[in-house]
This record gives structure tokens, sequence and C-alpha cells, in this order.
């Protein structure tokens, strides 16, 4: 199996990469919503995905990790409202091809009307590439920063060409795992 490994993935989502919201929920969701209200929505993160479905809906797919901040548990977070709930394991700082085959499948169910939870064992950060690479045109994606931000990113061709960039930058590299 490959994954993509990069010195950069950990810090890489800590940048805004879309539109930053300084503001901290409710006020974030409900500025999104007003622009966004119909959107195809994809959630990534414990706090955002559950502010976005306390402040406006269920999101047709949501990558949560039961943590925040990547070490503080979240407890016994009860999720509901998802019609499909996905277990995947995603190694710290790593894309795996499985893990993208996950997503995209996913997305096909999402698509369809399903309401997905990805349920995962490790990190989520980095799934808002896959999600913003292989969403529908005219989605939006948010995750959060540890700053307080949210941050929107628009499923575009503009948007996907600059993830693009990111995930095949000179300094990643595919390893094999044995």
């Amino acid at each position: 199996m490959y994954i993509l490994a990069s010195k950069w993935a950990r810090s890489m989502m800590a940048w805004p990469l879309g539109i930053a919201i300084g503001r901290e929920a409710p006020e974030s969701i409900i500025r999104v919503r007003s622009e966004y209200e119909n959107s195809f929505l994809i959630t990534v993160g414990d706090v955002v995905t559950m502010n976005t479905m306390k402040y406006w809906r269920i999101p047709n797919l949501a990558f949560m990790d039961l943590k925040t901040r990547r070490t503080i548990d979240m407890g016994n977070v009860e999720v509901t409202g998802f019609d499909r709930v996905i277990n995947m394991v995603n190694r710290p700082a790593t894309l795996g091809v499985d893990v993208i085959n996950t997503v995209k499948d996913a997305m096909r169910y999402a698509a369809s009307g399903v309401h997905v939870l990805i349920q995962v064992d490790g990190e989520e950060d980095l799934l808002a590439i896959p999600a913003v690479l292989l969403a529908p045109r005219g989605s939006l994606v948010l995750y959060g920063l540890y700053t307080g931000y949210l941050v929107a990113i628009p499923v575009n061709d503009e948007y996907r060409l600059a993830f693009l960039k990111l995930f095949f930058n000179d300094e990643a590299r595919l390893v094999r795992l044995k």
C-alpha cells in the first residue's frame, strides 16, 4: 500500500486555504449559511461538524475523529442524523490510496442523497484535500483552524487547482508501507 507523506503535511491545513471567517459560532456558521444555503456541504473536524449541525443542518458528508486539536478527546459525543457511518484509519500527516478511495465512495453515497459520516481513527485534518478534489462542483467544504477561524472552500476549478498543486508539491513523496 502507498501513502502520501510530506514534511509539511501536518501543518499544511493550519493556513487558511479558502475564505477565513474570524468569528466564533454561531456567527461564522450563520455567515456561511447565508451565502451557501443550498450547497452540497462537507465538514472536516469535530467542532466544525457539530457547530454546523447545531446552527445550520446535517452535512452531506462529514469527517470526525472525536478529538479536537489532535489530542483533546471529545468524550462521549453522540453524533446522530447521518444515514451511513463509515469507519476508517488515516495515519497522521498522510493520505493513503485506500483513504482516498474511501472518500471517493463516501462522496458517491452523499451525492445520491445519503448523509455520510466518516469516523476517522487517526487524523482527519488532511481529508479536506480529497474532499475538495472529489466533491461536486459548487459544493462547500468547511474546516476549522485552531485559532478559531472557520475556513470555507467553495469547490470550483481555481480551488481544485490550488489543492492539486499542494497535493503534488515537490516535497511530497509516495512511501510504500510494508
